[in-house]
């Protein structure tokens, strides 16, 4: 019973400690670089492009490479673009799974750990100057899905790592993260809209 409240005492501690560590901006911009491994396929799909998180809005997600697309997700639906064209559309009034799916990609990509800590049990290590935590899923339905999340990196999530539970990988890095400048264009504010 000891060694279990102290493996909680600890999750707790860490999750205190990398939420401490990160930084908190209302918007982050940056570009990152994926890689999805799936399985049974030997070489991995490689997509790059840039993103932009606003806290009160969601998130932009513009792959350039191979192919320019948009996925926009904000509280309330995803939206998939190429080109001028709509892919395709979900709302969560129709589609529950949509707030669960955008309140994860949000939470990660902004480091809402305390979120994270509501749909995953969290393990981990934080060194001087970065951190890394392996996600794993709470809820069965959700194991169904993914089989488990590392998220590592020090002021920002830097790299997330999610197994599906088909087998496939993905594996995501950021780069060139800013939160400069602070308030969104007009232009961007244009795009959640």
């Amino acid at each position: 019973m000891l060694f279990l409240l102290a493996l909680a005492s600890h999750a707790a501690d860490l999750m205190v400690d990398v939420r401490s560590r990160l930084g908190q901006p209302a918007v982050l911009r940056g570009e990152f670089e994926q890689s999805k491994q799936v399985a049974g396929f030997k070489k991995a799909l490689l997509s790059k492009g840039d993103f932009l998180v606003a806290r009160d809005r969601g998130v932009i997600w513009r792959t350039r490479e191979p192919f320019a697309s948009v996925l926009k997700l904000t509280p309330h639906e995803i939206v998939a673009t190429q080109g001028s064209e709509i892919a395709f559309r979900l709302s969560a009034n129709t589609e529950p799974s949509v707030r669960v799916i955008n309140g994860l990609m949000f939470s990660m990509l902004n480091g809402d750990i305390a979120a994270l800590a509501e749909q995953f049990k969290i393990a981990g290590t934080a060194e001087a100057k970065s951190w890394s935590l392996t996600l794993v899923p709470k809820q069965a339905a959700f194991a169904k899905i993914l089989t488990r999340i590392e998220l590592s990196g020090d002021v920002y999530v830097r790299r997330i790592a999610m197994d599906e539970a088909n087998g496939d990988r993905t594996v995501i890095q950021f780069h060139k993260q800013t939160p400069e400048p602070a308030k969104l264009s007009a232009d961007e504010v244009a795009q959640f809209d």
